[in-house]
């Protein structure tokens, strides 16, 4: 992930890249590495100041420069929220006019239960909500490649999130078969028998269900999800409307959920549609 990131951040113009301790100790537990300055990139360390480093992110966006932000953890964010609600909402509400940069915040959230105050929070989706900001979760080479070279430096502000969870997984380079044109829906298999959804970080087992599928001689969709506002969900849709028969899978251990939010919509396109739910909650 840090080498997927780095090459794409090293390859920008107009940039501040950011953060507490970027290229001394831990490098951020390794996800700051590898990044280089340039004749119009920056690469600076900062004091400790999440408030300050989210307004420096939105100044950058709104005079159409870029900025990533690193972070060692979600929890930290919470120092910033009121950038994402208020400063975000009174751009948006006076519809600012001038061409916007972007600002994007790499970050991880420690998932794996309480871990003490400031290390235990994993609202991704309660702040994407709140805010209408969005939200995407790097779980395998393959969408992490997508998603970082297309989300980057889109105008606008994004989270991408990796999970303290998953860390000791060995990523894999699952084949990708559709998308949505935002990336708020990612499709790994195309079938005609089940559709499987994933959210939060649970693609780890939508693929073991999707093998157990085929053991059976069943042909099975897979899709994984991300925060995005106003998603286009067609493609995830449109399979579950097909087959009839949908598995949602959900870890995202938050009161917002885009599992229901999609479900929803499936449901209200066709109330017939089975589906069965499995939100893991643990820790």
């Amino acid at each position: 992930i840090n080498q997927i990131i780095s090459d794409r951040v090293n390859q920008m113009e107009n940039t501040l890249v950011y953060g507490e301790n970027l290229d001394r100790g831990s490098f951020i537990s390794g996800l700051s590495k590898n990044l280089v300055s340039g004749p119009t990139r920056l690469v600076k360390n900062v004091g400790n100041c999440e408030y300050t480093h989210c307004g420096v992110g939105f100044g950058l966006m709104m005079s159409g420069k870029n900025a990533v932000l690193f972070v060692k953890q979600l929890d930290f964010m919470m120092l910033g929220i009121d950038h994402f609600v208020s400063t975000y909402g009174s751009m948006r509400a006076t519809r600012y006019q001038q061409p916007l940069g972007s600002f994007t915040i790499v970050t991880a959230i420690y998932d794996q239960g309480f871990q003490g105050p400031q290390s235990s929070f994993r609202g991704l989706g309660e702040i994407c909500s709140m805010s209408g900001v969005s939200g995407f979760l790097l779980q395998e080479l393959s969408d992490s490649k997508k998603i970082v070279a297309e989300e980057i430096s889109k105008p606008g502000i994004r989270f991408f999130a990796l999970s303290q969870r998953k860390a000791n997984e060995e990523l894999t380079e699952v084949n990708i078969v559709d998308a949505a044109p935002d990336n708020s829906v990612i499709q790994y298999r195309r079938g005609s028998d089940a559709t499987i959804a994933c959210f939060g970080y649970s693609l780890t087992q939508g693929k073991s269900l999707a093998n157990l599928g085929t053991n059976k001689s069943l042909n099975v969709s897979l899709f994984s999800f991300n925060y995005v506002e106003d998603a286009a969900w067609n493609i995830a849709i449109q399979n579950a409307l097909q087959t009839k028969k949908l598995i949602i899978l959900d870890d995202s251990q938050g009161t917002t959920s885009l599992a229901f939010r999609f479900l929803t919509e499936v449901l209200e396109f066709d109330p017939e549609v089975k589906f069965t739910v499995v939100r893991n909650r643990a820790g």
